[in-house]
């Protein structure tokens, strides 16, 4: 399979994933901030009775707007980690499979390699560099921490990381 193929098959498997998730999202309550309910109803307070209406498009445009950030935040994130991927590749290095848990106030990103790798000086010098980059760009665009490492394919704990909210994967096969 070519790598062209896996990166069309993964970008629509990301999607599938994604808008399944986004409704999900929309209905769980974050730990750091306020359900998107409270705010609306502190924000109409000042409605009268009669202006209910205005309270519903107000709630809308606010789920509206809150959804289409957060897909365009997991959507560069996903870009961001295939930027990693590809950067390690060519590079002549091995990636086993990335973790995404986009769920995280800050999105969170395994990258999974051959553990030896992890002791090759240059190896990790040059993709934290490029990690790093990858971070200041999402930083940029979003305001918010993106955090992205790499961690030894031996003794993974799939459970674990699904426990943590790291939902999407994706798996490479080895470079020949």
């Amino acid at each position: 399979m070519s790598i062209t193929k896996i990166k069309k098959n993964g970008t629509e498997q990301f999607q599938r994933y994604l808008s399944h998730f986004k409704d999900q999202a929309k209905r769980e309550e974050s730990n750091n901030f306020y359900h998107v309910d409270v705010v609306a109803d502190a924000y109409n307070q000042g409605f009268c009775d009669g202006e209910q209406s205005g309270r519903k498009e107000f709630v809308e445009e606010l789920v509206k707007g809150s959804t289409e950030r957060f897909v365009q935040k997991a959507t560069q994130v996903y870009i961001l980690t295939n930027l990693a991927v590809d950067h390690i590749q060519k590079n002549q290095y091995h990636v086993h499979s990335f973790f995404i848990n986009i769920v995280h106030p800050n999105p969170q990103v395994i990258i999974v390699v051959p553990n030896e790798q992890l002791l090759d000086d240059k190896f990790v010098k040059e993709t934290y560099e490029k990690m790093f980059e990858l971070k200041k760009i999402f930083c940029k665009l979003f305001g918010d921490t993106f955090d992205i490492g790499l961690m030894g394919a031996e003794g993974i704990d799939l459970d674990a990381l699904k426990e943590d909210r790291f939902d999407y994967s994706e798996s490479f096969m080895a470079n020949e």
